[in-house]
């Protein structure tokens, strides 16, 4: 087999960025080097990263491996029968190869209008491979005679071309389903719809399959605030297999909330820190929690410079300074700020932290977790749990 060496050495290629691809599609924490907002990001977090659920990373992973192993098969020691029997799983592996490096390419050029380097690693590191697997392919047809056939290696051109469009077809079946299958998206609204929340993209705690949703204004600077952190973390590890808590920052802080005309000293650096929690949950969603736990811990937040550094240990530094330059921080901290005017707006009544509660606004803190447990069960229909 010509190009051995070559071609195996691309399919390691192709098989490590698809592998580390697939670990990082069923985290959290990104891949290295595409921040929030980058094109990779984009790429994998789009729908056309998934198959019915499944990462595509994970057909690619088989696809390459199985390639890979089966070059192991040719040699000149090697049984001819054997060779021949590899080359037909591997001529339409090949060609499925091709199909997939097509459509996946077009797709980033056309629709997602995005690209992905570690995806493009393994379509090139992939079409090369399948390109010299081609060429070293004894298509021809078979000798006259049984016996010379017996002991020679080659697949007949009907065989090999007949194969090929079996797995070109298998390949449509699949981008087909991409095409008509709509993942399930995760809602929730309020304010008649006024407000709509991505739960897969918000700052929450739970699942976004849950049923129910409580919206959790609040400020890192907000002394109230740090009272019902607490409340809701001793509650909402209770509840999280019915209710998600969506956590938004309204940080009391004129330099990004026109609602506040001055800044009370204690709430001064409200903004950064906000941007600062939301980068992490962007970086990192499982961060966020440990970040909020450590900020609210202390009477009174800790100083902005260890915050940031305490925030770059969590999520690494170069991923904290690529999600603070995202829109998305910026953004979701606007309609933190949005909710909270619309609720002075409709109560007259600016106290934080607040909670929206099914169709209840509840401003302030509560006594203790037992009164937040009856506020959850008044207003949305839920038990508390037995202790």
């Amino acid at each position: 087999m010509r190009y051995k060496g070559l071609i195996q050495f691309l399919l390691v290629c192709a098989l490590a960025a698809s592998g580390y691809l697939l670990y990082a599609s069923l985290g959290s924490s990104g891949v290295a080097g595409c921040g929030p907002a980058s094109g990779c990001d984009r790429v994998l977090q789009s729908r056309w990263s998934h198959w019915f659920g499944i990462p595509v990373g994970a057909f690619s992973v088989a696809v390459y491996g199985a390639l890979l192993a089966l070059t192991f098969r040719f040699g000149r020691k090697a049984d001819p029968a054997t060779q021949r029997s590899a080359w037909r799983i591997v001529l339409p592996l090949t060609a499925l190869v091709i199909a997939s490096i097509l459509w996946f390419t077009g797709l980033q050029i056309f629709v997602i209008k995005q690209m992905c380097k570690f995806c493009m690693t393994v379509h090139g590191a992939g079409l090369l491979a399948s390109i010299l697997l081609v060429r070293s392919a004894p298509i021809r047809k078979a000798p006259d005679k049984p016996w010379q056939a017996e002991k020679q290696v080659f697949i007949p051109p009907r065989v090999a071309i007949t194969f090929s469009l079996i797995a070109i077809a298998a390949f449509a079946v699949f981008a087909g389903g991409q095409v008509l299958h709509q993942p399930k998206t995760y809602a929730f609204q309020t304010y008649d719809g006024k407000f709509r929340f991505d739960l897969t993209d918000v700052p929450l705690i739970g699942s976004p399959k849950n049923t129910n949703a409580i919206v959790s204004i609040f400020d890192y600077t907000c002394h109230h605030c740090r009272i019902m952190h607490w409340h809701l973390s001793e509650v909402v590890p209770k509840i999280t297999n019915q209710v998600s808590i969506i956590s938004l920052p309204n940080p009391l802080d004129s330099a990004c909330n026109p609602n506040v005309r001055r800044t009370p000293p204690p709430h001064t650096n409200a903004c950064e820190y906000a941007k600062l929690g939301l980068a992490v949950w962007r970086a990192n969603h499982k961060a966020q929690h440990e970040f909020d736990d450590w900020i609210f811990k202390p009477e009174h937040p800790p100083g902005l410079v260890e915050a940031r550094q305490y925030a770059a240990n969590l999520v690494g530094s170069n991923q904290l300074a690529r999600a603070l330059q995202d829109p998305w921080v910026t953004n979701t901290m606007r309609q933190g700020i949005n909710i909270y005017s619309t609720n002075y707006l409709h109560y007259r009544n600016g106290n934080m932290p607040q909670l929206i509660i099914g169709t209840n606004l509840t401003q302030g803190t509560f006594s203790g977790p037992a009164e937040l447990y009856k506020a959850i069960e008044q207003q949305l229909g839920l038990k508390p749990p037995s202790s």
